[in-house]
């Protein structure tokens, strides 16, 4: 990040607003989890009619209850409640998740992510930030701002709705479209629709408030947004602050 481009631009805090102005831009096709925190960045002063607002974004959000990832990278402390609503409560306390980073394409490979990382993770007033990507994504950029990198195997429920997709022809690289999937899935001959539906059903159940979702182009977006599975958990831990109790 050059002098020139960073006294220019700033991070401030922003709204859902800004996200969705840059949230076509994502690879994932859905909104992120119920945001904690959005920040931005955009110019400074007379800088801000020279470059859009926002450039980038970033967005925490809170922690999903339950990730394989995490149970492996903190030897199971957040396990350690006996009861469902506790965890989540330790969970909420302690952990804040990284949903998105997006950076306007104009402005790719100038350093915006990376700088948007490092400066809003200075921020936390959490323990532990963590976050999931599939691998091939932006994992080393996470890993060059302290985060450590846990593999996880995806789900066998992952790997059986992948391959009866495949048994309907559903290739993996097509659920970047989901309206092209969901008229796929409306056309098929019935015993076919049938067994996708009982399939669709039995993955969608797996994810807390979407087990009830009907059929629809929204319900089709919202599967096609989790292929592929996010291989890489990445965790940091704040230096301020001590993440487990003794």
């Amino acid at each position: 990040m050059t002098n020139l481009i960073t006294n220019c631009l700033e991070i401030v805090p922003a709204i859902f607003a800004d996200y969705k102005t840059l949230a076509g831009y994502h690879y994932k096709l859905e909104n992120p989890a119920p945001p904690d925190q959005i920040y931005k960045i955009r110019g400074i002063k007379k800088c801000r009619e020279t470059f859009p607002d926002p450039m980038a974004v970033i967005v925490y959000s809170m922690p999903i209850t339950n990730l394989q990832g995490r149970t492996k990278a903190t030897n199971g402390y957040f396990r350690k409640a006996r009861t469902e609503i506790g965890r989540l409560r330790l969970v909420n306390q302690k952990i804040r998740y990284i949903s998105r980073v997006i950076v306007d394409p104009r402005f790719h490979k100038i350093g915006l992510a990376s700088w948007i990382l490092k400066d809003t993770l200075e921020r936390q007033t959490v323990p532990i930030v963590e976050t999931l990507t599939p691998i091939d994504f932006t994992n080393k950029m996470f890993q060059k701002n302290g985060f450590k990198l846990y593999h996880s195997a995806a789900p066998d429920y992952y790997d059986r709705f992948t391959a009866a997709l495949s048994k309907i022809r559903v290739k993996l690289d097509s659920l970047n479209c989901p309206a092209a999937v969901h008229f796929r899935l409306m056309n098929l001959p019935a015993h076919s629709k049938s067994f996708i539906e009982k399939e669709i059903l039995l993955f969608v159940c797996h994810f807390r408030h979407r087990k009830d979702m009907k059929n629809s182009l929204k319900r089709t977006t919202f599967f096609c947004s989790k292929i592929p599975y996010p291989q890489a958990y990445l965790i940091w831990h704040n230096p301020r602050m001590p993440a487990y109790d003794s």
